[in-house]
């Protein structure tokens, strides 16, 4: 596997950092695949990237393709309507219910369908939608049959509630692979040092997800797959985090813990 290593990219207009133990997580992932799978990594500046949010945006405004708001139209008595044929919801009353406790859909379906509505001049959504394609033949040249792409899957580790409400563009990490439509699989990577989980996204050609599911299921084996936070942070209420030592220390059966590992992650860097 010839693994692409994407940079770990931020929002322009959000400015959302990468989480440090994110970046520590993706690092250890690329060193076993280089030592461990003999893959040639190489870091990657996609540019375009920087601008995930608006592409996205302009894509919902779009209007050749069904509206988000007239999906939540969609009920049981017109499931069989073509979303094209299905009105577009009024978001603001939603909203006006959603303050009463009386609406069915959760604070960011609502958040999403009032961004729709915002109006885009024709000159923007044209030079967006141009960008989105110029980003989307950019993935698709680079990522061929046996090329993927390794990318944050979000900017910092699992939020307390509703705190995405104030976070909320950064669902553009992951929403940005839907718009250029290229198979996505989120490999679980165990823990941080405040017990909550870490991951990556690989990321594959078209029609390549066998690539993104053997690269998950090499990693998986690695690192151990999904964990349970709650019973890890019981095993390991002072170090949760020391599980994740990398495959190399952890397959030769050694007790380092998560401080030293930092501190001998940080001496290489230096």
């Amino acid at each position: 596997i010839n693994a692409e290593y994407g940079k770990q990219w931020y929002q322009r207009r959000v400015r959302a950092p990468v989480d440090r133990e994110l970046k520590l997580a993706q690092r250890r992932v690329v060193n076993f695949l280089e030592s461990s799978c003999g893959a040639t990594v190489e870091h990657k500046e996609i540019l375009l990237l920087r601008y995930s949010l608006p592409i996205w945006m302009a894509h919902i405004n779009n209007n050749g393709m069904p509206k988000f708001n007239q999906w939540l139209s969609a009920t049981k008595e017109n499931a069989d309507s073509s979303p094209y044929d299905l009105p577009c919801k009024n978001m603001y009353l939603e909203a006006l219910k959603k303050l009463i406790g009386k609406s069915d859909h959760t604070a960011y379906v609502v958040i999403t369908g009032l961004l729709e509505g915002i109006p885009m001049a024709k000159a923007s959504l044209d030079q967006l939608l141009a960008l989105g394609r110029e980003l989307r033949e950019q993935i698709h040249q680079m990522l061929d049959k046996n090329t993927v792409l390794i990318y944050p899957s979000h900017p910092m580790t699992a939020p307390k509630h509703h705190m995405p409400c104030f976070t909320g563009f950064n669902f553009a990490y992951t929403a940005i692979w839907n718009i250029i439509g290229v198979p996505v699989t989120q490999v679980p990577l165990g823990l941080d040092k405040n017990g909550l989980p870490l991951g990556v996204q690989i990321i594959g050609g078209v029609n390549q997800d066998r690539l993104t599911i053997a690269v998950a299921r090499e990693l998986e084996a690695a690192f151990g797959g999904w964990v349970d936070p709650e019973e890890k942070y019981k095993m390991y209420k002072y170090e949760p985090i020391r599980y994740l030592a990398s495959p190399t220390l952890r397959n030769s059966g050694s007790q380092t813990s998560f401080p030293e590992f930092v501190a001998a992650e940080n001496e290489a860097e230096r």
